[in-house]
């Protein structure tokens, strides 16, 4: 279980949400709405430890995930990019260590991606507890209700209404930000 609680980010002297808290259950789907440029891409780095909160935890069965712990807990943690099909920025200097992606750091300091087509995506990230996918499209999103179903807690940032409907719990961001289960 992933648990985001009393969580306020704060970008460029605009907040993106404030006091935010909930759940991501084992075997559930909760999803991240909100128009664009709400934080929901912020909101799951903060959640995979890559970016700090203002105010605020990230815990995974209880246990606080902190800068010191983040790499150990990311190992717990599968990551799915917003474009799957495009490499990050040649000057991210995010550490991602301990980070299970669809992609992964070759020496050049490039990426390599991985497809993301069943069976081959499903082998790195189907031990993983906790999976984060930022905008998924409808190949990914089946292979994150498999994982739900396996019991994993998966974390999607979507606006795409019909995956709104199949999910478990709805996290709204913008301006009043709500959690509907």
């Amino acid at each position: 279980m992933l648990e985001l609680k009393d969580a306020t980010l704060t970008i460029g002297g605009r907040q993106l949400f404030g006091n935010l808290s909930f759940m991501a259950q084992d075997g559930h789907i909760t999803c991240v709405t909100g128009p664009a440029g709400s934080g929901k891409t912020l909101l799951l780095q903060a959640l995979l430890g890559l970016l700090a909160l203002d105010e605020g935890l990230v815990s995974i069965d209880g246990e606080l995930l902190t800068p010191l712990s983040a790499p150990t807990f990311r190992r717990m943690m599968a990551y799915v990019p917003q474009k799957v099909n495009a490499k990050p920025n040649d000057n991210d200097n995010v550490n991602t260590t301990g980070l299970e992606t669809v992609w992964s750091p070759y020496n050049s300091g490039r990426y390599q991606l991985t497809p993301i087509e069943e069976p081959l995506n499903l082998a790195p990230i189907a031990s993983k507890a906790v999976i984060i996918a930022d905008d998924p499209d409808d190949t990914t999103w089946d292979t994150l209700r498999k994982l739900a179903v396996a019991g994993r807690a998966v974390v999607a940032a979507t606006n795409r209404e019909d995956f709104l409907h199949q999910s478990d719990k709805i996290i709204t961001l913008g301006k009043h930000d709500t959690v509907v289960s």
